[in-house]
């Protein structure tokens, strides 16, 4: 065996918090592995730090790091990592996210066949396993715990005004046989210093002294003399050598931008940086770029509100100085909710996008061949709601997770609900929530994920899947690149077709915005990084760098068919409307049908009986459902009864249980009781989510309001807890809505009761009714 002179060096110890919790698959923490190993080295290089050697140990690593002084592992690297940390977290869900302990000591380390040995190392990994570190990341909201040894803390930290020795507190460490004490500090959320208590001396009274004059000296004599001793001087002064330039502290620019643009604007950011460092002539590093990555909901939550949250800081990151989102669309979003709030000192100030990407639908081979697309490429709104409407496998992103879901669910709804604009007048009419539910029933959304992420489920599970994805995320699963935050490179899968639209083509154009914080003093030196920057972005080294990436240049003429029109949506867009429809159309109903059969029942009504009317009314209704609806049947006469019970996938059921031949049976029906009684049945479920229906259809012609306790009665229809329950009444028999109190009885439910007239003429206002009573927005 082979052994090596021990050497001094700077030990740096990291470990994950949690990287074996049970929520964390095989697959989630090779992510984290990537991701720390990403972080060092970004947080290294940003501070100006070699990597050095390192081990790993699976849940973490260390490094030796000699050569280096000291002081520069406490001064700017403990928040460079945080910053690396913040953007690792910003781009990945909470089974990915990384904190991290780190322990820093220095010593000696000696090396054998088996790796690095030595007191000092054992001493620094105790240090990191120990219980104050851990209690000390467990109660910061940060990403980030240190450690430090007493001797580094004494000759090192606190020699250091840049590391901040205040914001390091004594921890004594008892960790196997080592105690020691250990100066710990969460350097991304320090704890205030507590001051320390002034003392008061009490004032002491001197004895005075006479006073003594002295003679005052001539001026002349004392200018001669001190002209005579410096003049040897000039010279030396003269011939000297100019001090060394100190760099004084480089610009911080903190940039917003989203998910997809996050790994490549990175990329940029670090050129930029070097860029910046080359050209100045002392050498200085001139910007220090943070970049954030965050959701479409998350940044336009933030801005749009001026970044006054309580926990803006933590959810979103830093007050940024520039926004980079996917599409202006975002900008007219945030435009909206700044406008409706008065006083926030926030402005955006857009200039043309970086570059372009459309929204294409990503189709394996076998859907392509079922879409038909013009020239193997074009397909049209028409076309692809008519194979949507056919079958399952249609998907688009999360309308509040992207822009990319929030274009796709603008185009998809303008064509499902004949609107050139989706205005708050257009996202409010009658039709809207029948319409948008089927609109979610044919290409719904997947709830949390953005482009990449959407296909890393695809490329997980292949199958027959299409999805409303943009073009460069169909690029990166076509080269096998990391999609999102779960998926890492792969083999190359079996590809997936882009189809692009004819007309209204959703494009994302990634414009650069400058936000301006008015409530703060201008720092005209950001505002020139933030011009160069800008510059940089948008020259030819720039361009090849994101075309490479999967972007189109900001001309879009660089690859990719040419589109003709794009999708086209102004400020007036109501984009909180349809985000809340979305969500509230997304949500799977339970509606419970209670059909009146008593004997009145048979009397004639247009062709047939009022009871015929009352099932085909049902039959009619039910097409707006599927099997994963729950929906149930019961009749009702003098007492109530269970024909098929709530549950899903009863659709064909209750068709044919709707038959036309409904037995009816002797004796008063209580419309009141089955009211109750449907009420009860729909809320027995403590766990349903969303909002139930229950749609009686009775003629009402035994009703006595006067025989009910209609206030209790209306108690009970209005107490919506646990869940909301909503009434609708259609009545056979015209008039009955008023005299029997029904209508005052729907109203407390908040919905109605409708005296129906015709089926055929009825069923378009009855469907409307349905939804709005499933999917209403408040």
């Amino acid at each position: 065996m082979s052994h090596s002179a021990d050497k001094h060096t700077s030990i740096l110890a990291v470990d994950v918090e949690s990287y074996g919790d049970v929520r964390r698959t095989d697959r989630h923490q090779k992510v984290v592995r990537d991701g720390l190993y990403a972080a060092l080295h970004r947080a290294l290089d940003r501070a100006e730090l070699p990597w050095g050697y390192h081990e790993d140990r699976g849940d973490g690593l260390f490094l030796l790091i000699p050569d280096v002084p000291k002081g520069e592992l406490v001064a700017s690297l403990p928040h460079e990592l945080a910053a690396a940390l913040r953007e690792h977290n910003a781009d990945h869900g909470p089974e990915t996210q990384i904190r991290l302990k780190v322990a820093i000591h220095a010593g000696e380390v000696g090396s054998d066949d088996n790796g690095k040995h030595g007191t000092d190392l054992n001493h620094t990994f105790r240090l990191l396993e120990s219980q104050p570190l851990r209690s000390a990341l467990a109660g910061s909201p940060g990403v980030l715990a240190l450690a430090v040894s007493d001797w580094f803390y004494e000759h090192v930290v606190k020699h250091q005004p840049a590391a901040n020795p205040a914001i390091y507190r004594s921890h004594t460490v008892q960790q196997k046989e080592t105690k020691t004490t250990a100066w710990i500090c969460t350097p991304d959320y320090p704890r205030p210093v507590t001051p320390t208590p002034t003392l008061r001396l009490p004032t002491v009274q001197w004895p005075k002294l006479p006073k003594v004059r002295l003679p005052r000296p001539r001026w002349q004599a004392v200018v001669l003399t001190a002209l005579l001793l410096l003049a040897p001087m000039t010279n030396l002064l003269a011939g000297a050598a100019a001090p060394a330039m100190r760099c004084a502290n480089p610009v911080q620019l903190n940039v917003l931008t989203s998910t997809e643009m996050a790994p490549t604007l990175r990329l940029l950011a670090l050129n930029f940086e070097r860029k910046s460092y080359q050209a100045d002539e002392n050498r200085c590093r001139q910007a220090r770029v943070l970049v954030v990555a965050d959701t479409y909901g998350g940044a336009v939550d933030a801005l749009g509100q001026g970044w006054s949250g309580r926990n803006d800081l933590r959810d979103h990151g830093p007050e940024p100085h520039v926004w980079i989102p996917d599409s202006s669309i975002d900008i007219d979003h945030v435009a909206a909710r700044l406008a409706r709030v008065p006083g926030i000192g926030a402005t955006l100030e857009p200039r043309p996008g970086i570059a372009r990407s459309p929204i294409v639908l990503a189709a394996p081979k076998a859907m392509v061949d079922a879409l038909r697309p013009t020239d193997g490429k074009w397909v049209t709104w028409q076309s692809i709601a008519l194979a949507a409407s056919s079958g399952d496998g249609f998907t688009r992103p999360d309308p509040r997770s992207s822009s990319a879901g929030m274009l796709a669910t603008i185009a998809y709804y303008r064509h499902r609900l004949e609107q050139p604009e989706l205005t708050s007048t257009a996202m409010t009419g009658d039709s809207v929530p029948r319409v948008v539910h089927s609109a979610e029933r044919e290409i719904p959304y997947a709830p949390d994920l953005d482009s990449g992420n959407l296909l890393c489920t695809i490329r997980n599970r292949p199958g027959q899947t299409a999805a409303l994805v943009s073009e460069k995320a169909v690029i990166d699963y076509n080269r096998g690149r990391q999609l999102g935050s779960d998926c890492s490179a792969s083999v190359r899968p079996e590809a997936l077709t882009p189809l692009y639209l004819q007309t209204e083509s959703p494009v994302q154009d990634y414009p650069f915005v400058v936000v301006r914080w008015t409530d703060r003093p201008e720092h005209h030196q950001r505002h020139q990084v933030i011009d160069r920057f800008y510059e940089y972005l948008m020259s030819p080294p720039a361009s090849a760098d994101l075309h490479n990436s999967g972007f189109r240049h900001r001309d879009g003429l660089d690859g990719g068919p040419v589109l003709s029109t794009a999708l086209p949506v102004g400020p007036a867009t109501a984009f909180d409307l349809i985000q809340t429809a979305a969500a509230v159309g997304s949500t799977h109903p339970r509606v419970l049908f209670a059909v009146d059969t008593g004997l009145s029942m048979s009397a004639p009504f247009q062709r047939g009986t009022r009871v015929q009317a009352a099932t085909e009314l049902v039959r009619r209704l039910l097409q707006q459902f599927g099997d994963d609806d729950e929906v149930g049947l019961m009749t009702f006469g003098t007492t109530t009864q269970d024909i098929v019970p709530l549950a899903p996938d009863q659709t064909t059921a209750i068709r044919k249980a709707a038959r036309p031949d409904f037995p009816l049976t002797p004796g008063d029906s209580d419309v009141y009781g089955a009211i109750e009684a449907g009420m009860e049945r729909l809320r027995a479920d403590k766990n349903a989510r969303g909002t139930d229906l229950l749609v009686i259809i009775t003629d009402s012609a035994t009703a006595d309001v006067s025989q009910t306790d209609m206030p209790a009665l209306k108690m009970k229809v209005t107490g919506q807890d646990p869940r909301v329950t909503r009434l609708l009444v259609v009545n056979l028999l015209t008039g009955r809505c008023e005299s029997a109190g029904l209508t005052e009885l729907a109203k407390a439910a908040a919905s109605s009761c409708v005296d129906l007239t015709s089926v055929e003429d009825d069923i378009p206002k009855l469907s409307n009714l349905v939804a709005a009573g499933l999917w209403r927005q408040e």
